[in-house]
C-alpha cells in the first residue's frame, strides 16, 4: 500500500511538471522534502531535464543546510560530482570534526580540510578563521600563521557573527603576542 502511495506522489510530481502548473524550481522552495525524497525515480524518468536536476540539486542543498546533514551534502555530489557548496560543506564539516580531536596532528588535518574550502569557495572567509583556531591550537607560541589567516578571513566575505569573532580572537591573539615579546626583553 505505501509504495503504491509512493507511485501515486511521483506520477502527480512528474504531471504536474510536465504540466509547468508548478515547476521544479517552486517545488524545491515550496516543498524540497518531497521533492528529495524521490529524486531518484523523477531523475530516472526525466534523466535529460536539466531543470528538475537543478532544482533537486537546490532542495537537497538547502535541506542539508538547514539540518546539516553530511549525507545530503554527498547526495548531491552524487548528481552534480563538481558542486562547490555541497564540496564546500563537506570539508568543513571535516576540518572542524579534525579541529575538536584536539592534538596536533589533528590540528593539521582540520588546516588541510579548511584549505580544501577555502579553494572550493574562494570569497568566503570561514575557513580561514578556521584554521586560524588550528593554527592557534598546533602551537599557541606560533603568532605569525594564526594572524595571517585571521586578516585573509577579514578580508573576504564573512558573516556578522564569524567576523566578530575573527577580530576577538585576533585582538587577543595581538594581547598574547605582546605578553610573551614584554616577557622575553
Amino acid at each position: 500500500m505505501k509504495k503504491i502511495n509512493q507511485l501515486i506522489l511521483i506520477i502527480i510530481l512528474v504531471i504536474i511538471c510536465n504540466a509547468c502548473t508548478l515547476s521544479p524550481a517552486s517545488l524545491a522552495k515550496h516543498n524540497p522534502e518531497i521533492l528529495t525524497a524521490h529524486a531518484d525515480s523523477l531523475l530516472s524518468a526525466h534523466p535529460d531535464d536539466a531543470e528538475l536536476k537543478l532544482a533537486i540539486i537546490s532542495a537537497k542543498l538547502n535541506l542539508a543546510i538547514k539540518n546539516n546533514n553530511l549525507d545530503e551534502f554527498r547526495s548531491v555530489l552524487k548528481i552534480d560530482a563538481k558542486n562547490a557548496s555541497a564540496r564546500y560543506h563537506i570539508y568543513m564539516a571535516e576540518g572542524k570534526e579534525h579541529h575538536k580531536k584536539g592534538h596536533k596532528n589533528a590540528q593539521w588535518d582540520a588546516i588541510q580540510s579548511f584549505a580544501k574550502a577555502a579553494t572550493t569557495i574562494d570569497t568566503l572567509g570561514e575557513p580561514y578563521y578556521w584554521m586560524g583556531l588550528a593554527y592557534e591550537k598546533k602551537d599557541e607560541m606560533d603568532f605569525e600563521l594564526p594572524l595571517e589567516v585571521y586578516d585573509k578571513a577579514l578580508a573576504l566575505y564573512l558573516p556578522k557573527d564569524i567576523y566578530t569573532l575573527v577580530i576577538s580572537n585576533r585582538e587577543a591573539l595581538l594581547k598574547r603576542k605582546k605578553t610573551y615579546e614584554n616577557f622575553w626583553k
